[in-house]
């Protein structure tokens, strides 16, 4: 098992932490102590336009804070009050995006009013583990909400799953209470939890060590039961020791050098991010194809940390150098997929176009990290 460490700092406004795998960054999350908007948030909203083209409408879901709510699951007109919970960030161009199915997420379970069944994580494999958690979880499920199974519930005991299925369920009914007596547009709960994000969502027996420099991080991380030590904040230590300006700089940078002398040139626009793998100074005396193989398997593993590093999401477009050898791109796709398995978040290697284009798709919740905090907090 790879060590797993975390460094938490400030940086002006904003509470930076870093994953490190044996060592070395392989995530960023960035937390703004003047966000009041946050993902998971639940608000009650009133209809402003409808926008019977794309299906959707415009929903004030707090003061002069507009977002776009999807009519798939149901249809609204104007003035009609709605509950709804942001799923994903406001970007420069478009607004919040809302849903008005309402995800409650626990230790063990995610109850969802999306789906009125039981939902079980891909990561839980056992076929017979599976069929106890179902039959565990379906008696749980109401006409109002079901439960996706965490893959955390496996190894834990059925008696704390059900207890904190009970406890997701009152919560849910509390906000479902309150939205009937509460003016809209108004905040009703928050499902966001700021601790959690900056600990990657790795829980306290997964955590080798975690080192900060605040103090109230420090305490609280203390109480959740993780292995902390506190760094001097004044003399600037922390970021002597892990250089987190200095890796934190780097997701702002286009291009990345490799070892063999190639480099990856990475671009994010508003539709999809897009990586250039190119030879550079890296000049195969030999077998040109071996070399060029070799190129683009150290180039998979780079841009599968580099993804993860930057929050890159959505549709992720790599063009690595061409391959004769459909067998050589068959077990690219193979050792990208494999990479990719490390990421926090879901990501899944389509497959390589007719142009030699590997096709990449990444669960997107959060801006990637250069919208979440400005290059300007680095200097």
């Amino acid at each position: 098992m790879a060590y797993t460490e975390i460094v938490i700092t400030k940086m002006k406004d904003h509470l930076v932490s870093m994953l490190l795998k044996d060592h070395q960054p392989v995530e960023f999350q960035c937390v703004s102590e003047k966000a009041k908007i946050e993902i998971g948030n639940i608000y009650t909203g009133i209809v402003k336009n409808v926008v019977k083209n794309i299906n959707g409408a415009f929903v004030e879901f707090d003061e002069d804070e507009m977002g776009f709510l999807s009519m798939q699951h149901k249809q609204y007109k104007a003035g009609d009050e709605v509950l709804v919970q942001i799923k994903k960030e406001a970007t420069k161009e478009k607004r919040p995006m809302l849903s008005d199915q309402i995800e409650l997420t626990g230790k063990y379970l995610v109850l969802t009013s999306d789906k009125l069944s039981v939902g079980i994580s891909n990561k839980i494999h056992k076929k017979d583990k599976k069929q106890e958690l179902r039959e565990m979880a379906e008696p749980l499920v109401t006409q109002e909400y079901g439960f996706i199974i965490r893959t955390e519930a496996a190894k834990a005991d059925k008696e704390d799953v059900l207890y904190e299925a009970d406890m997701l369920a009152e919560k849910y009914q509390q906000i479902v209470r309150k939205k009937s007596y509460r003016k809209a547009p108004q905040l009703v709960d928050t499902n966001y939890d700021a601790l959690s994000v900056l600990v990657c969502d790795i829980k306290p027996e997964a955590a080798d060590s975690i080192v900060t420099d605040q103090e109230d991080l420090y305490e609280q991380l203390k109480e959740k039961g993780y292995e902390v030590s506190l760094c001097c904040y004044e003399a600037g230590d922390i970021d002597r020791r892990y250089r987190v300006r200095h890796y934190l700089s780097e997701v702002f940078k286009q291009k990345i050098f490799m070892k063999s002398g190639g480099f990856l040139y990475i671009e994010q626009t508003e539709a999809m991010a897009v990586i250039d793998v190119n030879t550079g100074k890296s000049i195969g005396k030999k077998n040109q194809e071996t070399h060029i193989k070799k190129i683009n398997l150290e180039a998979a593993k780079e841009a599968a940390r580099q993804i993860r590093l930057r929050n890159l999401s959505g549709i992720i477009m790599i063009d690595f150098i061409d391959m004769r050898s459909k067998e050589d791109e068959k077990e690219l796709l193979q050792v990208m997929q494999h990479y990719l398995n490390d990421d926090s978040k879901k990501a899944v290697a389509v497959d390589i176009t007719k142009l030699g284009i590997m096709e990449i798709t990444r669960k997107k919740e959060k801006n990637p990290i250069f919208r979440q905090i400005s290059i300007d907090i680095l200097e």
